[in-house]
């Protein structure tokens, strides 16, 4: 994704921006709504309301590790926040800000200049100023992640296609190594057929468990994914090369599974602790990562 962004909420302009993964919405566009000529007055009114500073407050007690919430020498915090500025009503961004160590809440200069919060935040803000407008920013933002996501392509489909390639190879490779009448006689040979045996193999050595063990373990998740959709770009790319290995394997005239399984498993422990180490396979962790979100 882009680390800046648009949306238009009822004909206003809404920047957004990417920090650390989370987006934040710039509520000075967001106030424009409400107030085009003075929008940081709209801030400093919700900045004054008791309801919404307690959601602050619980929300940086939440997040914010260094929210200063007591009075201390080196720092005033939130309760000298709010007998100097929140009862006298002269509250402000940049002394919340000061005040409080407060991160949910930011301010930027230059192009895209202004005062920002967290998504959460920003929602919070929304609804203050209207409902209508809280609805509509919520409806534009879904949409705006339904579009980054289709642009990154539908994570579980991602990884589908990550491992597919090899898992060909694999087949190709049994069926050299097969009995003829496992494949022109399926019955009574059917229960015989090797495929599950090479795969429950590899995700043994990979993910600790079969895939029958892992939907016993899950019976939460929908019946047409696999433990292979929830894995990690890592462990995808280690079964990718483990599949080609044992593809290669059968094509070396080793049929033994149980030296197969010696193999591959010392293959695993050679590669997966130099592919960990590669920016190519954190990269892919990243992209997969917000398009899950």
């Amino acid at each position: 994704m882009n680390n800046k962004t648009e949306i238009i909420v009822f004909d206003t302009k809404v920047r957004v921006i990417r920090i650390d993964d989370t987006d934040y919405f710039c509520i000075t566009d967001l106030a424009k709504y409400k107030s085009p000529d003075n929008p940081d007055m709209v801030i400093r009114s919700w900045l004054n309301t008791k309801r919404e500073l307690e959601f602050l407050q619980e929300w940086e007690q939440a997040y914010n590790p260094d929210f200063k919430t007591t009075i201390s020498s080196s720092f005033r915090g939130f309760e000298k926040y709010v007998i100097e500025v929140f009862l006298k009503n002269l509250s402000s961004v940049g002394k919340w800000i000061t005040y409080t160590n407060a991160k949910g809440i930011i301010t930027k200069r230059g192009r895209y200049g202004g005062t920002y919060a967290h998504t959460t935040i920003a929602l919070n803000f929304a609804n203050y100023i209207h409902a209508r407008f809280y609805i509509r920013l919520l409806e534009e933002y879904q949409t705006l992640k339904q579009q980054q996501t289709q642009l990154l392509g539908d994570p579980f489909e991602i990884k589908r296609h990550l491992v597919a390639g090899n898992y060909t190879l694999l087949v190709a490779s049994i069926f050299t190594q097969m009995d003829e009448r496992l494949l022109t006689h399926p019955q009574p040979y059917k229960s015989r057929l090797p495929f599950a045996a090479e795969i429950d193999m590899i995700n043994e050595i990979v993910f600790g468990q079969t895939a029958k063990q892992w939907r016993a373990n899950n019976p939460d998740k929908p019946t047409s994914r696999n433990q292979r959709d929830y894995a990690s770009v890592l462990d995808l790319a280690v079964l990718h090369n483990l599949e080609f290995m044992a593809a290669m394997l059968l094509q070396w005239d080793m049929p033994d599974i149980k030296e197969r399984r010696i193999i591959l498993k010392e293959t695993y422990d050679f590669i997966y602790p130099i592919l960990k180490r590669t920016k190519t396979i954190q990269r892919l962790q990243k992209l997969a990562d917000k398009a899950n979100k």
